[in-house]
């Protein structure tokens, strides 16, 4: 990243990261003066000094990157905005490393990602500002999620540039580097059902909150049962045995009655990878994936963003 300041002396250090990140967050309000001293690298504020150890430049791995292979452009808030939709759906751990990356897949004037930890998947789609020949990368979710947002506070373009197994993000003043995973990715799309004749139309942030309390008694793998009726949706939880919860919400359903149940925080964190004041939930069964996409106020959906959810797989009630 470059910053505007005033250079008494010109020169290169290397110092710990984290920790001067953490310092640089707490420093009080005023100037910073930068310097070194032996092998020390002293940061001033006012009263407050601090100094870290040098480390040896050599350490550094080298930024310059050979001609990119491949190279795209697009709006920045846009793209962090995909990518925090998206990583919702990428597994947590590293025990299958291409689960827990983001798939980013180019043609033409878009780019698709796509996240799968295979009980749920996230497809996203954002412009390129030029048209580019078909390219694919996988990349750690939570590193590209990590480096995106400052990308998206600075506004703008952000250029994507592909080189070998390293992603470079960089716009006039940042720049990134992301090491890739192995591909390819699995065929995601499969996942995604071709017809669903069963829908529902709700408010998301009334679902969203109907979720969230009902989860109080739907703890651990305890489900979430959505019970769709003529004009109405029922959320319970729970059972007589043991705590449990129902609410109503009001919506527009088409299709046949339908009963499906969730896993809690499953459902939660689909409901709140949109920002849409509507949700649209379609179905092809009671066992079948869900598909979640945003409408608008007037119902009218938002074809940018799908959410494929897996039910649990349990006797009807």
């Amino acid at each position: 990243m470059t910053l505007h300041c005033q250079i008494d002396a010109e020169g290169t250090c290397l110092v710990p990261g984290r920790m001067l990140a953490e310092i640089t967050k707490l420093l009080p309000p005023g100037l910073v003066t930068l310097s070194t001293a032996g092998h020390r690298f002293v940061i001033c504020c006012g009263d407050a000094v601090y100094s870290l150890p040098l480390l040896p430049l050599a350490d550094y791995p080298a930024t310059a990157s050979p001609e990119a292979e491949h190279q795209s452009a697009l709006a920045a808030g846009a793209f962090a905005a995909a990518v925090g939709r998206v990583a919702v759906s990428a597994a947590r751990d590293d025990v299958v490393p291409a689960l827990a990356g983001i798939n980013l897949s180019f043609s033409g004037d878009a780019v698709e990602l796509a996240s799968t930890d295979r009980y749920r998947l996230g497809i996203a789609r954002v412009g390129l500002t030029e048209q580019v020949d078909p390219f694919e990368v996988l990349v750690p979710a939570k590193a590209l999620g990590e480096l995106t947002r400052p990308f998206a506070g600075d506004g703008g373009r952000l250029l994507l540039s592909l080189t070998a197994e390293t992603l470079h993000l960089r716009n006039l003043t940042r720049s990134a580097w992301i090491r890739t995973l192995t591909g390819p990715y699995l065929p995601y799309r499969r996942i995604v059902p071709d017809h669903t004749p069963i829908s529902a139309t709700v408010d998301r942030v009334a679902l969203r909150d109907v979720v969230r309390r009902l989860s109080v008694v739907a703890a651990g793998l305890t489900p979430i049962w959505l019970v769709y009726g003529v004009g109405s949706l029922r959320v319970r939880a729970g059972s007589d045995d043991d705590a449990s919860g129902a609410e109503t919400l009001a919506g527009t359903v088409t299709g046949a009655p339908l009963t499906v149940a969730f896993t809690a925080q499953l459902l939660l964190d689909a409901i709140n990878s949109f920002d849409s004041p509507q949700l649209i939930t379609a179905y092809t069964g009671a066992w079948k994936p869900a598909v979640l996409t945003g409408a608008n106020g007037n119902g009218e959906p938002n074809g940018d963003y799908l959410h494929v959810l897996t039910p649990r797989l349990l006797p009807l009630e």
